[in-house]
């Protein structure tokens, strides 16, 4: 039986975790009929995935790790610039279940029992790594505390987001929502704890709670300039989709979501004060072939 990439991708590869093949679907797409060659763009892949580039990514990894695909013969993007080459993958095609993922011979049985353990080994392996890095943070916990030595709680008033010597008539601290430049975690030492974790300190995975945004949570990125921005709704969209997808669990999904969001307007910031410096020593980052 003669069977080409797409068709291997879509219905003779072993069985995978189902947000890889939507990945492995669209590099088939770009391969010889043999599954090599293949060296389409993250940004193509992403947009025939319908996934968002980190998600592509972090696909292409796990697929190497499975043994789907690995790298090719690199000398086909030889007359690309070195900097705009992509990465030459080839489908592992020998990597075959004879009868399709929908059949119900022995091959394919064993296929997917090798899925299942894999899903759990890797699942018992992020459990250990979670536990002994909350172990680490107790520790460090233990060993430094600042409670006696720090106390915030005179200098910061959140509710009337004036420090106590602005309320006096000083000078006082530049207002929260004011950016001068990429953020250095806006927000992060304000003496409390607006998003706690679960009652019960349990891990869980995000569809477990209904993660939404809540208003607390809408005027907490108001209120440290961070929807000036981002997209807020647009980053959670992208939050929610990247935790379902890896299947991570959390003891307090909001404060995951609140470091996201940090992270998502710390880098764009950072391209805003690059894309004004460019644009102050001549050209727009277009012109000058930076985006």
């Amino acid at each position: 039986m003669s069977i080409d990439a797409i068709n291997w991708a879509t219905e003779y590869a072993p069985p995978m975790p189902s947000q890889l093949l939507p990945t492995l679907t669209a590099l088939a797409k770009h391969a010889d009929r043999d599954g090599t060659g293949a060296y389409p763009s993250v940004p193509r892949l992403a947009a025939l995935a319908c996934k968002s580039e980190r998600s592509v990514r972090r696909d292409l990894r796990q697929l190497e790790e499975l043994k789907l695909i690995r790298k090719g013969n690199q000398g086909l993007v030889a007359h690309l610039p070195a900097d705009k080459r992509p990465e030459v993958y080839d489908l592992a095609m020998e990597l075959t279940v004879p009868k399709g993922r929908a059949g119900d011979d022995e091959g394919t049985r064993a296929s997917a029992r090798t899925l299942v353990s894999s899903r759990e080994r890797g699942r018992a392996a992020r459990e250990a790594k979670k536990t002994s890095s909350q172990a680490r943070r107790d520790t460090e916990r233990a060993d430094v505390d600042v409670r006696a030595d720090v106390d915030v709680r005179a200098d910061v008033d959140v509710q009337s987001d004036r420090t106590s010597t602005s309320a006096a008539g000083g000078r006082g601290r530049p207002p929260k929502g004011s950016l001068k430049g990429p953020l250095k975690g806006a927000g992060a030492n304000r003496g409390e704890n607006p998003f706690p974790s679960r009652d019960d300190g349990a891990l869980a995975p995000i569809d477990e709670d209904g993660f939404k945004i809540t208003d607390e949570m809408r005027r907490w990125a108001k209120r440290d300039g961070y929807s000036d921005l981002i997209d807020i709704d647009f980053a959670t969209a992208q939050f929610v989709d990247h935790y379902r997808s890896t299947g991570d669990h959390r003891r307090s999904w909001p404060a995951a979501w609140q470091k996201w969001i940090r992270s998502d307007a710390d880098k764009e910031a950072k391209r805003r004060a690059r894309g004004t410096h460019l644009r102050a020593v001549g050209g727009s980052p277009e012109e000058r072939g930076i985006f």
